[in-house]
């Protein structure tokens, strides 16, 4: 994964918003990278901001009726303990007090808190707006991506097949036919070959092959077999090979295709697919 994915994945992981894929393969990249873990830090730190705009609580003023139960209990407890002069309103006399009054804490008025929460809202807004736009670059850039090999694949076989006809159209290109045998009766391939030995195998009805097997192209000229490549078919079981055929083979060669162990072998060991007239 290229680094701006890795980056473009942080304010989510902030907000607990990746699954846990996701996150194992961010937090192996933040161990190597300061950058993102600095940004990272950063998201976080706005995500508690939001987390205490939208939780935090206005402050309340005593009602009238609370108040005044307050200050009789004050004047009350003046009176027990000898205070010569009255508390009036809450307050001492100045030349009475060696008390230093606090400060009330500060309030927010109505506009106040409502400024406040609606800019929360707004911050919150923004961060999962750019939540949505980064799944959907995401999801966007995984179509791209599979229509990218889908257009990959079209001009690889665009490619084989032009290079198929220019091969069979050529002047001094052999063909060969193989018939299946009676392990795999409904089988058959063509092998075309130009006097350079390029050669291009066509076969069909091969099912594919079992674990650790793989099917392989031989040439056989006076009675020696010589290996070609191995290969596998596709879920058609049909399979476009291209090898080079050996000097020694190239005239009067006999083609087969058995079933070797994975990665091929140097002499035949498997059962007999597919074989050309001698």
């Amino acid at each position: 994964m290229a680094h701006e994915d890795y980056k473009e994945m942080l304010a989510a992981h902030a907000l607990s918003a990746l699954d846990t894929a996701e996150v194992r393969e961010l937090e192996a990249h933040l161990q190597s990278c300061a950058g993102c873990r600095k940004q990272l830090s950063e998201w976080e730190e706005t995500a508690s901001g939001l987390a205490f705009v939208s939780l935090e609580a206005r402050p309340l003023e005593p009602s009238r009726q609370l108040r005044g139960r307050i200050l009789e209990a004050i004047r009350a407890d003046a009176k027990a303990w000898g205070v010569s002069k009255e508390v009036k309103d809450g307050h001492r006399p100045q030349q009475a007090s060696n008390v230093v009054p606090l400060k009330r804490p500060g309030t927010w008025s109505f506009p106040q808190t409502w400024s406040a929460i609606a800019a929360g809202l707004v911050l919150v807004g923004l961060v999962a707006a750019l939540f949505v736009l980064w799944q959907q670059n995401r999801e966007a850039r995984r179509d791209l991506e599979l229509v990218s090999e889908q257009v990959r694949q079209a001009q690889e076989q665009l490619a084989q097949q032009q290079e198929i006809i220019e091969m069979m159209a050529a002047h001094g290109t052999h063909r060969s036919e193989l018939a299946g045998t009676k392990v795999m009766p409904g089988s058959h391939a063509m092998l075309a070959y130009d006097k350079d030995g390029r050669a291009i195998l066509m076969a069909k009805g091969l099912p594919p092959p079992p674990a650790g097997k793989e099917y392989q192209l031989w040439f056989i000229a006076g009675g020696k077999p010589m290996p070609g490549k191995s290969f596998i078919t596709d879920a058609s079981g049909a399979v476009t090979l291209k090898d080079q055929i050996p000097p020694q083979a190239r005239n009067a060669a006999v083609f087969a295709i058995t079933l070797e162990p994975r990665g091929g072998v140097q002499s035949p060991t498997g059962e007999m697919y597919l074989i050309s007239p001698s």
